[in-house]
């Protein structure tokens, strides 16, 4: 049961402070949805995309979970008729036998592609528009050992110095259940959990010709990478140990971002990660913070491939410089707002568009994975899925293949409104609508709360030192399009910082979460992660009650449900990645132990006791052993096994 009370933080390419799910459902409504999927019989689970031309250029595998085999039979195609004026739209195979391929780019002419293990150009020799694997030009080798988790994640491109540069993310290696495991090296020039850059490239460039170098580290599962159009490399990584959220990162050049890769002689460790530091213990005093904290479960669970909106007029250019993040096992989409206070950069993110729809009309048909800008200036969408945790969650059936086209609707709805932007102000905040407001809300109306997380070599983490703010008052400008809110009591990452053991918040920043009831607003409410302030902010020690657990048992266990539990676990008799809570309590289920045996238990309090304290011990049968190590006490458990007992 272990292995179902924390499978939620585990997210193999692929975390909550308010519902789990998004009050958003459907496609945002200044935007329209397109199936585009090819007519011809393929399956494409897409884990990578490029255009070249009209042409669109995807890389497809299917991901096994369990690492109990790797997948050497992923495919490139070749998408046609996207245009819509050139035929149907069809899917040519290019080529097969590829290592878990992730990453995709073009340049000159010359598609590259990232696998498990390497990064190769492909060259069609004979001519022919195939390529076989004697028509692989291997660039670098052997930046992976086999492992279920490891993928090479891309591709941007960088320019310096009037060269091209392939650049992109190599995510870690874990163990099933989502501890950290040794990323022993193959290639001495390897550091996993980081941003690379690879090259110059030219379209015939050999292995020697070519280096790889590292932008930043410290990331865990890093399934986004974009290159903004300022130059900047902006990186998404997910939740799990060290990272008590997901997160968007406006990388700095040579920054750690937290994530520790345990050190051996034969392994390797991210990039700029402090040598001085003790691997097995890390901790975010070490750290850079990220740009935008996006919650666990409320805001995302598995979030993907950024990608920038630009080259928007009218109403609609409000949005430009903002960006798009899908989110495979979520099965949503966030738009994220950021800005530079000081020096340091900091945002806000909203929900966007959630839900499935078979038809790809509504909703998305797989877990959105990839998302590119069209040379059409419209917005591409591959979808991807497999069992377990490799799907959209809580949707029956085998939602694993998708390819749909996103675009802004020529004529707006005039009724619409939301949030658009989140900013810092000396007095409090102040939050940008889309369209002017009639007057500012009534103050009952506006809810404010934040937060902050403390990182730990456990897996993931709850809110920590939650507080309700009040506004002080509240002004809406002339044009009624922005809402100055005045606050005290605001924190961001300066002392005092709270601490738990040998951990803390520092270089964290917090959450400040701002809703506003109004049925109006499609996204009526922002997560706002305060770096730095640039009025006063609240000296006051932050609150930790240690004895909550034991104090107070069912509220301790809801609020660690709502913060790192529910993106798996319902408690309204939808089916998720783990099993329901509702009715768990007394039931009679089979389990598999860590030896392979499986016996038979009934659900009771010393159980869910046992399997949350280790949660490798056993695991229900029909689910995935995939529940990390949550890092709770005995009370703690207690405390969870008490709330689950009232949950008929």
């Amino acid at each position: 049961m272990k292995s179902n009370l924390r499978i939620a933080f585990i997210l193999c390419l692929a975390a909550i402070a308010s519902s789990p799910l998004p009050a958003q459902t459907g496609i945002h409504p200044l935007m329209k949805m397109e199936n585009v999927y090819p007519e011809n019989d393929v399956e494409l689970k897409v884990s990578a995309m490029c255009f070249m031309g009209a042409d669109l250029y995807v890389t497809v595998f299917t991901p096994d979970r369990q690492n109990q085999a790797p997948f050497r039979e992923g495919e490139v195609f070749r998408i046609k008729g996207l245009g819509g004026s050139d035929g149907p739209i069809i899917a040519e195979k290019l080529m097969g036998g590829l290592y878990e391929p992730t990453a995709i780019g073009t340049f000159s002419g010359k598609i590259y592609i990232g696998e498990k293990d390497k990064i190769s150009r492909l060259d069609d020799r004979n001519g022919d528009g195939k390529f076989t694997a004697d028509e692989k030009t291997v660039l670098i080798d052997g930046i992976s050992q086999p492992n279920f988790h490891t993928y090479t994640v891309g591709f941007g491109k960088i320019e310096r110095d009037g060269k091209t540069y392939l650049a992109g993310n190599l995510t870690t290696s874990i163990k099933i259940g989502g501890a950290r495991e040794y990323n022993v090296t193959v290639n001495p020039k390897t550091h996993r959990g980081s941003s690379f850059m690879l090259g110059p490239i030219t379209g015939s460039e050999t292995a020697e010709d070519v280096d790889i170098e590292y932008l930043a580290g410290g990331y865990r599962t890093p399934n986004g990478f974009t290159v903004a159009s300022d130059g900047s490399p902006i990186v998404v990584d997910n939740q799990g140990v060290f990272n008590p959220s997901n997160e968007f990162i406006r990388i700095t050049r040579g920054g750690f971002y937290g994530h520790f890769l345990m050190k051996r002689d034969d392994s390797n460790v991210a990039a700029f990660q402090p040598d001085e530091v003790d691997s097995l213990v890390g901790g975010s005093k070490y750290q850079l913070p990220p740009t935008v904290h996006m919650p666990q479960g409320s805001v995302a669970r598995s979030p993907a491939q950024p990608m920038e909106l630009k080259g928007l007029e009218g109403e609609l250019s409000a949005y430009n410089g903002q960006f798009l993040v899908p989110d495979v096992t979520k099965g949503t989409m966030t738009r994220i707002f950021t800005e530079k206070v000081g020096e340091v950069w900091q945002g806000a993110v909203f929900n966007h568009s959630a839900g499935y729809d078979k038809a790809g009309v509504n909703g998305f048909t797989a877990g959105p994975n990839r998302l590119i800008g069209g040379p059409d200036g419209k917005y591409y969408i591959g979808g991807i899925g497999h069992g377990g945790l490799w799907r959209i969650q809580g949707v029956p059936g085998e939602p694993y293949t998708g390819l749909q086209r996103l675009s802004f609707r020529e004529t707006l709805p005039e009724s619409f409104n939301e949030m658009v932007a989140v900013r810092d102000t000396k007095e409090g905040l102040e939050i940008e609508f889309f369209r002017p407001l009639e007057s500012a809300p009534e103050a009952g109306k506006l809810s404010i709360r934040q937060w902050t997380y403390i990182p730990t070599n456990g897996y993931g983490g709850p809110d920590v030192g939650m507080e309700t703010l009040a506004p002080k008052s509240m002004a809406l400008s002339e044009d009624g399009k922005r809402l100055s809110i005045a606050i005290d009591g605001l924190r961001d990452n300066s002392p005092p910082f709270v601490t738990r053991k040998e951990y803390s918040n520092e270089n964290v920043g917090w959450v400040v979460n701002l809703r506003i009831e109004d049925a109006s607003l499609w996204a009526n409410e922002a997560w706002y992660t305060m770096n730095k302030h640039l009025g006063q902010t609240s000296q006051r020690p932050v609150g930790i009650d240690a004895a909550l657990a034991t104090r107070q048992p069912i509220k301790y266990a809801e609020a660690v449900h709502a913060a790192v539990c529910s993106a798996c676990h319902a408690i309204d008799g939808q089916q998720l990645v783990g099993p329901n809570f509702k009715g768990l309590f007394g039931r009679k289920q089979k389990v598999t132990h860590r030896d392979g045996k499986t016996s038979d238990v009934t659900v009771d309090e010393g159980y869910i006791i046992r399997s949350i304290l280790d949660p490798t011990a056993m695991y229900p049968v029909g689910f995935p052993p995939a529940m990390p190590d949550p890092g709770l006490s005995e009370d703690e458990a207690g405390a969870i096994a008490k709330w689950i007992k009232t949950l008929k």
